[in-house]
């Protein structure tokens, strides 16, 4: 069950960004996930990252909440 709940969180990452990696290594600089390759096109999180990257998450819906307020209220 892990690695579906790890599949369904390299997939949510993917739909809010796309990796961005160094090149070199196959994390993404943007949220730290691993990624599945150097060039990166998909995330691959590992059952370690899985917390991370899901908080990582919730603090970007955050944030985009917020900017949409303070868009309506100027």
């Amino acid at each position: 069950m892990a690695q579906a709940d790890d599949a369904e969180l390299g997939l949510r990452l993917d739909k809010d960004h796309l990796p961005e990696t160094n090149g070199r290594m196959a994390v993404c600089r943007r949220c730290g996930a691993t990624t599945d390759g150097p060039l990166g096109q998909r995330h691959l999180p590992s059952g370690r990252q899985v917390a991370r990257a899901s908080r990582w998450l919730d603090e970007q819906a955050l944030v985009s909440r917020v900017a949409q307020a303070r868009a309506r209220m100027s």
